[in-house]
């Protein structure tokens, strides 16, 4: 999370929450990949309160700062279409779906290279974490890394998943406007908050699934 390592704690420690109790809801193994957003995101606030950690005591370790932005920009921009794509049974939806995970390859794919290729810094910047290198390629691809991580959850057909790509959507504009310095952090956050749907999600499935045996 974006304030302190307690913070990235605590929030770990509530969608570790959320995702066990997403879990408990049994989905469907078409559905294992989405269900999983929430530990996902505990894994990744994990993350970031080591990073905290390791700021605070000068600086982190540079594999623990690129596990955390393995997630941020190489990870989610695959997964995400991804988990959609493996629970949509609309063929429409499917094609749309799959031309988003290519761009969300092409995405992490170029990430992936630059990670690899420069070193990134880690500073405190007005109470948030600041990720940052040399190399500015990366800013250029904001618009296609949000089309590979907002568009499939919009494509949905199903509510609640529309609804998390909405909370996705409002918490990149407003990191965007307002947290522009520390964007891989804050709009992580974000994300992760929105996560709460994908349990509502599978809760809502598992209920038509018994009422319908």
């Amino acid at each position: 999370m974006c304030f302190s390592a307690q913070a990235s704690f605590a929030a770990a420690a509530v969608l570790g929450v959320v995702g066990a109790a997403t879990f408990a809801q049994r989905p469907e193994p078409r559905r294992l990949a989405f269900a999983a957003f929430p530990l996902l995101f505990a894994v990744h606030q994990t993350i970031e309160g080591f990073v905290w950690l390791g700021v605070a005591n000068g600086a982190p370790p540079p594999w623990l700062t690129a596990l955390y932005l393995f997630f941020a920009q190489i990870f989610w921009p695959v997964f995400t279409p991804l988990s959609v794509l493996l629970m949509e049974e609309d063929w429409r939806r499917r094609i749309g779906l799959g031309i988003l995970l290519a761009a969300g390859l092409v995405v992490s794919a170029t990430l992936a290279v630059v990670l690899l290729q420069n070193s990134y810094s880690v500073s405190v910047v007005n109470g948030s974490l600041q990720y940052s290198t040399g190399h500015q390629f990366e800013d250029r691809m904001i618009g296609l890394y949000l089309l590979a991580v907002v568009a499939p959850l919009i494509l949905s057909r199903y509510r609640y998943v529309m609804a998390f790509g909405a909370v996705v959507l409002a918490g990149s504009i407003a990191t965007h406007l307002a947290f522009y310095y520390a964007a891989a952090s804050v709009w992580c956050f974000f994300a992760a908050a929105g996560s709460v749907f994908v349990f509502l999600h599978v809760r809502r499935r598992a209920r038509l699934r018994r009422a319908a045996g």
